[in-house]
């Protein structure tokens, strides 16, 4: 995304989510945290679209368009935001 920040392990999961047309991902993830304030510049090689929108907004936005949203996406968000309530 173009930025810089320090940034810490929060956790880390294993899932495994079965799709259509026999695929599956089976993986360990690591979820990071860090703070910034400034502009972002994605590179366009990378990133093909993004928005910053508050929590309030992507948890109605998960719930109103799901298929949006990575598996594990879904699956850690909530496990982040009560991870991030101890901060």
């Amino acid at each position: 995304m173009g930025i810089q920040c320090d940034i810490k392990e929060m956790f880390s999961f294993i899932y495994k989510a079965e799709f259509d047309h026999g695929l599956t991902e089976h993986e360990l993830d690591h979820v990071f945290i860090g703070t910034y304030e400034g502009e972002i510049h994605p590179d366009p090689a990378e990133v093909m679209d993004w928005k910053y929108i508050t929590i309030e907004e992507l948890l109605q936005d998960i719930d109103t368009q799901p298929e949006s949203y990575t598996a594990w996406f879904k699956i850690v968000l909530p496990r982040l935001l009560e991870e991030r309530e101890g901060l």
